[in-house]
């Protein structure tokens, strides 16, 4: 039988560290792709949690997380771990049994959730796949996902709001060309999921005579993405004053792309990411972006799950919550003073 220092050894961490990430403790700061070494490793050496009686009741529930992408791509993508873990911190808290599995992998299949008493998806989701969860569990949450009609429980963020106020405070410090670095979402369909950050920009930027069609560059939502697109701006020799972008990772890209073409930032461009990652707080300049409270959607998604287990009574809702623009160092004023 496998134990915590078995798995502690083979991913060069302390017991303590193993014991912290396997009970799922948010406030320990190690690295994502640590955290996911030694949910690996303890899967692979077949290591067993002693399960905690739940302080409310003592049940068998069974909830699958169904994760809209790879293990592999998920590892670079705090947002939708952060999602993930949230979930399943709140449902270990309960005592409930969590069965995860990566719709991207190529061994996944929906007899897979045959069983379940409920489940969680996290990501984007094709109207095809919606109906397929709906006929296996009408216990479901989506997270990250906007439907036209409510149908189905879901959780998204207000982006609306969030891009005005990005946008309000960019102009604010004098910027009246903004550009856009945004990544396009492809359903299992091969259609497109809509951006509301995009549309939300455009709606904008028209409202308030922002110039911007000359800026709009989409790609994918990574590091290598952002640095491609900032470097095609640069390229074309038409810069705007400030840059919003989809995410941090692809901001993330951008001012590497910005540095290498001696272009400073803020004194230059003022760039505005967007999600909060830890790392925003350490790049050069710090990165003004918009938190997104990642965490507390999975931890919201596992509740509803939760309640409607117990109550055995659920009907379908959409809850939004806001987001936080996040003031740092990427923005500078071009206001004459």
């Amino acid at each position: 039988m496998p134990i915590l220092k078995d798995i502690a050894r083979a991913c060069n961490v302390s017991t303590s560290t193993v014991s912290r990430i396997l009970n799922y403790d948010l406030t320990l700061k190690v690295q994502e792709s640590t955290r996911q070494a030694v949910f690996e490793k303890a899967k692979a050496l077949g290591y067993v949690k002693k399960k905690r009686k739940s302080s409310i009741l003592n049940n068998n529930f069974k909830v699958g997380i169904i994760q809209w992408y790879s293990m592999e791509k998920e590892l670079i993508d705090p947002f939708y771990l952060s999602i993930r873990i949230g979930a399943e911190h709140y449902l270990a808290s309960k005592g409930t049994e969590v069965h995860r599995f990566f719709k991207g992998e190529e061994n996944f299949n929906f007899d897979q959730l045959e069983g379940l008493d409920a489940i969680i998806c996290i990501g984007k989701f094709s109207k095809s796949e919606i109906v397929k969860f709906r006929k296996i569990q009408d216990r479901l949450v989506f997270v990250d996902l906007y439907t036209q009609r409510i149908n189905v429980t879901s959780i998204v963020l207000d982006f609306e709001t969030a891009v005005y106020d990005v946008l309000t405070y960019l102009q604010s410090l004098g910027h009246n060309k903004i550009g856009y670095l945004g990544g396009v979402e492809r359903l299992s369909d091969d259609t497109i999921y809509p951006s509301k950050r995009r549309k939300s920009f455009e709606e904008y930027c028209k409202q308030n005579n922002i110039q911007y069609e000359k800026y709009i560059y989409e790609d994918g939502f990574s590091i290598s993405s952002g640095y491609r697109m900032c470097k095609t701006m640069i390229q074309s020799k038409t810069l705007p004053d400030a840059i919003f972008c989809g995410n941090d990772q692809i901001a993330f890209g951008a001012l590497n792309a910005l540095h290498e073409a001696g272009i400073s930032v803020p004194k230059d461009i003022s760039i505005v990411g967007f999600n909060d990652d830890q790392n925003s707080l350490f790049t050069t300049p710090s990165l003004t972006t918009v938190h997104a409270p990642t965490n507390f959607m999975g931890e919201l998604a596992a509740k509803k799950i939760y309640d409607f287990l117990k109550s055995k009574k659920f009907h379908p809702t959409r809850t939004v919550l806001p987001c936080e623009l996040v003031i740092r160092k990427s923005c500078g004023s071009k206001l004459k003073i």
